[in-house]
C-alpha cells in the first residue's frame, strides 16, 4: 500500500500507511496549533517538530515540557518506556489531506489530537500482535481538555476510537529507545519512517532524559 500516512509521534509517533518515499526530513515549527485546550497547551514545549516527506508536510508533534518518569522503572521484554498509561505525552497535528493513518492502516483527518502513552492490552485480543507493547494514543483534541491522566486506560481507547471513527483507538507505535540517537531526527527503517526525539523528564531523583522512537509513518505488517 503505498500511503503517506501519519504516527507518532510522532513520537512520536508517533505511524501510518507503507511508504516508499526515499525522502523526509524534520522542520522545526515555533507555534504551538488552534485547537488545543488552555490547560494542556500549559504543559506543551511551544517549538515542535514537523514531518516533511518528498517536500510536503505531514504532520507536527509537540511534546510536554516535563514529562514524570517512573521511579526504578525497568525495562521487560515488551515494555520499554518508563511512562505511566494515560499520561500525555504530546500533541499530533495533522496537515496532509489525504492517505494519512495510524500504525494499523486506520483514517486519521486533517486535525489536532492529543498523544497518550497506552500499552497493548493482555487479553485474547491481541495475542501474537506484536512483540512490543509500547505505542502512543492519538485522541481528538476538543475531546481532551484535561492533561490529567483519566481513571482507567479504557476511558483512553473509547476517546481514541473517535479518531479513525471505528471500535479500536488509533495508535502509533513505539520503537525501543535508543539512548545514542541523535534527536530530533527522521528516519526511514524497512518502509517506515521514525522520529527520534528527546522528551525532558522528571523523576523523585531528578531530571532525566527520555529518548523516544515513534513510529510516525507506516503501517504494522501484522
Amino acid at each position: 500500500m503505498n500511503r503517506i500516512c501519519s504516527a507518532a509521534v510522532c513520537l512520536i509517533a508517533i505511524s501510518a500507511g507503507s511508504v516508499v518515499a526515499a525522502d523526509g526530513k524534520l522542520a522545526p515549527v515555533e507555534k504551538l496549533p488552534a485547537g488545543v485546550s488552555e490547560k494542556v497547551a500549559a504543559t506543551l514545549k511551544p517549538a515542535g517538530q514537523q514531518v516533511v516527506i518528498d517536500g510536503k508536510p505531514v504532520c507536527t508533534l509537540w511534546l510536554v515540557k516535563e514529562m514524570a518518569v517512573k521511579p526504578d522503572s525497568k525495562a521487560t521484554l515488551s515494555i520499554k518506556y518508563p511512562i505511566t498509561q494515560g499520561q500525555l505525552v504530546g500533541v499530533l497535528e495533522v496537515v496532509k489531506k489525504s492517505e494519512f493513518t495510524d500504525f494499523r492502516g486506520q483514517d486519521v483527518a486533517v486535525g489536532v489530537y492529543t498523544l497518550r502513552y497506552g500499552q497493548q492490552p493482555v487479553d485474547g485480543n491481541h495475542v501474537g500482535t506484536s512483540d512490543l507493547s509500547d505505542f502512543l494514543l492519538a485522541i481528538p483534541a476538543k475531546a481532551d481538555v484535561d492533561p490529567a491522566i483519566p481513571a482507567t486506560p479504557q476511558d483512553l481507547f473509547k476517546l481514541s476510537s473517535k479518531t479513525a471513527g471505528s471500535n479500536h483507538p488509533a495508535i502509533y507505535s513505539l520503537l525501543p529507545p535508543k539512548g545514542d540517537d541523535k534527536t530530533p531526527s527522521l528516519s526511514h527503517e524497512k518502509e517506515l519512517w521514525v522520529m527520534r526525539l528527546t522528551a525532558d523528564g522528571k523523576s523523585p531523583a531528578g531530571v532525566v532524559k527520555v529518548p523516544l522512537r515513534l513510529v510516525i509513518v507506516g503501517v504494522s505488517e501484522g
